[in-house]
């Protein structure tokens, strides 16, 4: 079997799992197919130290050689499953890690917030409430129905096919209260369910450019969220983790937010014994 049929295959396995998204796929088949053309003997029969020269090539970002390497480490770990073997050994295990430097949160600002929920009109600002208001994802808001919230409660079908339940604020329950059930998110012409890429597009140009707020993407609704639930819960991460439904504290560490006041008086707490 080429090794092109194994990538296929090794997707087409993925994809009947059911734990990745559609967007995920494509791009682990593009990664792998590009290797596979790109190294010398192709990726089946690649070793080591040519994955190591065509995954950490310089100039390449830190989170892009990451991708690279969770792709590759996915497929020869299939590949080389004792169950079903298809290749007899695994380069990808002597692959270095990748560290990737921690971003920094960047959440809107409460004024932005406030002005963009006083002048958007739906379906715009239904969406950038499910974004601020309880934390969904484009993706997210893209599988939503309306039978998907209550008064109390939203079910959202996350990443990884993972599902979550976070409260329902009460501005969010307003503005879906006496919709008809069905896609939150509708396809431009009316008819069908908008995708993630459509939805991202049409919210984040109507916020730049309509609205005037440069910069400010649908993801940095998620981020004030995020920022906002961490503080309400005692600066918690747990709690925060659960809303965002991220699979790793760490995710979340990028949402939480430090400031000097938040330091200060951490400091000013500390109960040092001295008179």
């Amino acid at each position: 079997m080429m090794a092109d049929s194994f990538i296929q295959e090794y997707i087409q396995d993925l994809r009947a799992n059911g734990n990745h998204s559609p967007n995920t796929l494509s791009t682990y088949a593009d990664l792998l197919t590009r290797l596979d053309r790109d190294l010398p003997y192709s990726l089946a029969n690649s070793n080591a130290d040519e994955l190591r020269a065509a995954i950490y090539t310089d100039g390449r970002e830190p989170a892009t050689r990451a991708l690279y390497r969770a792709a590759v480490a996915g497929y020869f770990r299939w590949a080389c499953n004792p169950d079903d073997p298809r290749l007899d050994w695994d380069p990808s295990r002597y692959l270095p890690a990748v560290k990737i430097p921690r971003r920094a949160s960047r959440p809107i600002t409460h004024d932005q917030l406030r002005d963009i929920l006083a002048r958007a009109r739906d379906p715009y600002r239904l969406w950038y409430l499910l974004a601020a208001g309880a934390g969904l994802r484009c993706i997210e808001i893209s599988r939503a129905d309306r039978e998907h919230i209550t008064a109390e409660n939203i079910w959202i079908k996350g990443k990884g096919g993972r599902e979550r339940i976070v409260p329902t604020p009460a501005p969010l329950w307003s503005a879906v209260e006496d919709l008809p059930d069905g896609p939150i998110a509708r396809h431009p012409d009316g008819t069908g369910r908008a995708d993630r890429r459509q939805l991202r597009e049409r919210a984040n140009y109507h916020l730049q450019r309509t609205l005037r707020h440069r910069g400010v993407t649908m993801h940095r609704l998620r981020h004030w969220y995020g920022t906002y639930v961490h503080r309400a819960a005692g600066n918690d991460p747990r709690v925060a983790q659960e809303l965002l439904g991220h699979a790793s504290l760490n995710t979340t560490q990028i949402y939480v937010e430090t400031t000097a006041e938040l330091k200060r008086a951490a400091v000013d707490n500390l109960p040092l014994p001295v008179d």
